[in-house]
């Protein structure tokens, strides 16, 4: 029987002794992740023989993140069917990589439907290439930082810090006032999530910069690390009406990464047009596919 309960910051530690060590290179595989949107998804976590599990609630099911750890994967999967079946729902078991879909059904031969959403697919870019924005493909993205540094010519970054990030709080604000009539109930849950890591920034590990513009804080983005070569982006906010302002710190937070991580994965684009279209101009090195596993 696996034990779930709520997430806390007392299971980072226990957390990242597994999840810095897999190959699964999915956004649900920071503990920064599951802790952040906890609040709106209700995320529980288990342990069990040095895998991870966790679960959390969507509108139409409670899913699973796919086990990871080392561990016998075979028991930990019948332990989730299990523990799905004590409460009345199907097994759904989601965020699967090629390689454990493929190990999966090894293990469950023709037991799991496996089905794919590239709404969930995750936006994985070379840091280099974000750093340099070389060559024709990027030439908007140029022409748009050039005309940001013309019309504020005193910008600046800095690191976020303990110091500023009230500012980026107030910032999202005003941000989530001017935007929420777009998508109200996801701009909504996002905003939870957000505040959420405000709060826990230094405990969660976190690094991010901010872009200042006549000492006022325009845009910022933060996340953690996801492996040795990878660093997740869980947020990126500008004012759109700034010429600029989001390639800029995109482009920023690039150069300061590209030193210690080959890649920088900038999450999903849930299925929004728009998302979908900012994400794809950056030409992502890898689409990252996960699989979604159910049974009754």
């Amino acid at each position: 029987m696996l034990n779930f309960h709520p997430i806390t910051l007392e299971d980072k530690h226990q957390a990242d002794e597994i999840l810095l060590k897999i190959e699964n290179m999915g956004c649900e595989y920071c503990f920064g992740t599951l802790y952040i949107w906890k609040n709106v998804y209700k995320t529980q976590i288990a342990f069990w023989d040095g895998l991870l599990v966790a679960k959390y609630q969507t509108q139409a099911d409670t899913v699973y993140c796919c086990p990871v750890g080392d561990g016998d994967l075979k028991k930990m999967v019948e332990l989730v069917a299990e523990d799905a079946r004590s409460c009345g729902n199907k097994t759904v078991i989601a965020g699967c990589s090629e390689k454990e879909k493929q190990k999966i059904d090894e293990l469950f031969p023709g037991k799991f439907n496996f089905t794919l959403d590239d709404s969930s697919f995750d936006y994985i870019y070379s840091s280099e290439k974000l750093a340099a924005l070389s060559g024709r493909k990027y030439h908007g993205k140029r022409n748009h930082i050039s005309a940001f540094v013309k019309n504020n010519p005193n910008w600046k970054f800095e690191e976020i810090n303990k110091e500023n990030i009230g500012q980026c709080a107030a910032m999202n604000e005003r941000w989530l006032m001017l935007n929420e009539y777009k998508d109200e109930s996801g701009i909504s849950a996002e905003h939870n999530a957000l505040n959420l890591a405000i709060e826990n920034y230094e405990e969660l590990g976190f690094y991010g910069g901010l872009i200042r513009v006549d000492g006022e804080v325009v845009a910022f983005s933060f996340g953690e690390k996801l492996s040795d070569n990878m660093f997740c982006t869980h947020f990126e906010k500008a004012y759109s009406n700034i010429n600029g302002a989001y390639p800029i710190i995109n482009r920023e937070m690039a150069l300061r990464l590209k030193d210690t991580y080959t890649y920088i994965n900038r999450e999903e684009d849930t299925g929004a047009p728009g998302l979908r279209k900012a994400k794809q101009s950056y030409y992502p090195e890898i689409w990252l596919k996960k699989y979604t596993a159910e049974c009754d």
